[in-house]
């Protein structure tokens, strides 16, 4: 007999009301880094291991799909499917040496994703697929600053940038035992728009300059590849209080990608329609289409670990090392302001109560709590710092019996608070991050039988 929990029932309609809310008030993200490479580097993973500081390469779970190690999907369940998508909204406070600040706001769709597992009933070797898509970075910058001609007349020049990248994967792993091996393939792809904007104003004598821009627009894709291994060491197994440790070792491995791409080019003079407020061309300075050239994506490279423990209770504490190596970056063979980044990440979660004999709601609700720190791949200010700390919960939105474990329904969130940079920088930034997740899974294709 299954049952519905009121409080799972009024958590999901307080997300809902949350959410249209805050997505009216979101407004244009400004973030001067996403300039260099490929634009900022969108956080990977999905909101369950956000919470618990970004851990991934040892992390598996039958109720959210951990495609940051496609290894993980061998470990969904015995006839699980799974969708899983989140909401991401991340405000950044900007602030410079001389006390001035700029805040920003900003909402994207950090995954969607969707698995089973496709193992026969009887089978030895645990076959598990998943698929979706995901941004991997994005461009946004609005940047103005004012200058003076000889001549004495006023500029205001303005840069701009939106864009950014993204992945459409399709993955597969076969675990074995205890050990797993698995592979993400499928498609990168993207945009980037540059403007430099230079507005004069004729200050000494009227008409005396143009106003001119340039814009860039660069477009680009090719196919990619993604690996990953896991393998479970128990440690300790006892059959009759049902309490097991056990030590999940993981690392994974995004490959170095040589993306094709095209490139538009546009000088021009204008000013501005007095009616209207939009651009008018004055005259086409020199323009250029489809220049073809590469984009050598960097490959990335972690490792990690994670202790579990089970008996009434759930315990779970990991740690990961990440190299990704943005200083191989080019574009057209020229390097741009980038340098190797790492990071650090340390997290853990605690269920109080997995067995489902408790009547209280919060004993099965999971805690999870992390930290990271790490380099940033930016050297426009030299080495620029990072650090985060995160937590967040899962809150069930349906209990069932222990026979149906399998039918599982989640909300998951996690809150993040970190800063890049620090006050010896021309610039550094406080970032607030508040994710939530929705993890919907069933059992599939169950032959039913009648007595």
């Amino acid at each position: 007999m299954q049952y519905v929990s009121s409080i799972g029932k009024r958590v999901s309609l307080v997300f809902v009301l949350s959410l249209s809310v805050i997505f009216p008030a979101i407004s244009q993200d400004n973030s001067p880094w996403s300039r260099y490479g490929l634009g900022d580097i969108v956080p990977t993973g999905n909101v369950a291991t956000r919470g618990m500081g970004h851990l991934g390469a040892a992390y598996s779970d039958f109720q959210t799909i951990n495609f940051v190690n496609p290894a993980s999907y061998s470990r969904f369940g015995l006839q699980r499917s799974i969708l899983d998508v989140g909401i991401d909204i991340n405000s950044r406070k900007l602030s410079n040496n001389r006390g001035d600040t700029y805040t920003s706001s900003n909402a994207v769709i950090p995954y969607l994703a969707a698995g089973f597992q496709i193992k026969p009933v009887k089978s030895k070797v645990n076959w598990g697929l998943a698929f979706g898509l995901r941004p991997v970075t994005k461009v946004s910058y609005n940047i103005q600053s004012g200058g003076r001609l000889p001549s004495g007349d006023s500029t205001v020049t303005l840069y701009e940038g939106t864009g950014g990248s993204y992945q459409a994967f399709l993955g597969t792993a076969i675990g074995i035992k205890n050990f797993s091996i698995g592979v993400n393939g499928g498609y990168r792809f993207g945009t980037a728009d540059y403007t430099t904007r230079v507005n004069i104003y004729n200050d000494t004598a009227f008409g005396r300059y143009r106003s001119g821009q340039k814009k860039i627009r660069n477009k680009f894709g090719a196919a990619f590849a993604e690996v990953g291994v896991q393998y479970m060491i128990k440690l300790k197994v006892d059959t009759v209080s049902r309490k097991s440790s056990v030590l999940h070792l993981g690392a994974y491995s995004t490959l170095q990608t040589k993306m094709g791409s095209t490139r538009d080019e546009l000088y021009e003079t204008f000013l501005i329609d007095q009616s209207s407020g939009n651009d008018q061309q004055l005259d086409s300075v020199s323009e250029v289409k489809d220049i073809k050239g590469n984009i050598l994506f960097p490959s990335t490279y972690g490792f990690g670990l994670m202790y579990e423990h089970d008996g009434k209770s759930s315990l779970r504490l990991g740690a990961d090392y990440v190299l990704s190596k943005w200083g191989d970056y080019r574009y057209n063979g020229a390097k741009d302001m980038l340098q190797d980044g790492w990071q650090i990440k340390v997290g853990g979660q605690f269920i109080p109560d997995i067995t489902g004999r408790s009547k209280s709601y919060w004993s099965q609700v999971m805690y999870r709590a992390g930290f990271n720190y790490g380099l940033e791949p930016y050297t426009v200010d030299g080495n620029m710092n990072t650090y985060g700390i995160t937590f967040g919960v899962g809150l069930p939105i349906k209990r069932f019996t222990y026979q149906e474990i399998n039918k599982s329904n989640v909300v998951n969130t996690a809150f993040e608070f970190g800063q890049r940079g620090n006050r010896t920088m021309l610039l550094r930034e406080n970032y607030f991050r508040f994710t939530v997740g929705f993890s919907l899974s069933d059992i599939w294709f169950i032959k039913r039988k009648y007595d």
